[in-house]
């Protein structure tokens, strides 16, 4: 890891800790320990194209003429959900996003609510979740494949000129069948890879 940078990935007992140096953006995740039993973790590697190579993308799914790929990142973290659950529950991301196919420690952004997509840089982009179209997992195992367009975004750095965010790949994320008794939230892991899109010069 390059510790110049200051960057560092922290994973203890249902806790997710993420230090960015030089940016106000930090991202915590913390899971009480009667959590820790029910955090749901996928039961394999992300299954999607690892070696960096093309995606296979459903039409639907497609971005529209004048855009271009900007960034594909590999992102891990949580999908938390208020208790009580059921299949049509909406959850609130937590993850960071690592450069390249996700072996790398390089953390290039963070994603929470907002939808929200932070840089390194301190830009940021603004998903429009209601006007995002899904498309179920074709493993059956991870949440909806999303394309989600820009509402706004800020800064000039990395994620200024953001016009559309794809999820792929998913791993994971669904709500759980039920909560614990007393549970107010449930947190639930997740993989999948993101494609940040811009304007064609």
């Amino acid at each position: 890891m390059n510790i110049s940078r200051r960057r560092f990935v922290k994973t203890t007992s249902g806790t997710l800790a993420i230090g960015l140096a030089g940016t106000s953006a930090a991202l915590q995740v913390g899971a009480a320990a009667q959590q820790t039993s029910n955090l749901t973790k996928p039961t394999s590697q992300n299954p999607g194209q690892a070696d960096g190579g093309p995606l296979h993308i459903p039409a639907i799914l497609s971005v529209p003429p004048g855009n271009v790929l900007l960034l594909r990142a590999y992102g891990r973290g949580v999908q938390k959900y208020t208790c009580p659950v059921s299949p049509t529950s909406s959850a609130v991301p937590h993850a960071i996003l690592l450069s390249g196919n996700g072996n790398s420690e390089n953390i290039v952004a963070i994603h929470f609510a907002g939808p929200t997509w932070q840089a390194l840089d301190g830009s940021w982009v603004v998903g429009n979740a209601a006007k995002a179209t899904h498309f179920p997992a074709p493993n059956g195992q991870g949440v909806d494949w999303l394309l989600i367009p820009a509402q706004s975004t800020s800064g000039s750095g990395l994620f200024s000129n953001v016009t559309y965010v794809q999820r792929l790949y998913t791993l994971g994320g669904k709500p759980p069948a039920s909560c614990n008794q007393n549970q107010t939230e449930t947190l639930v892991e997740y993989s999948a890879e993101y494609l940040f899109y811009i304007p064609k010069t």
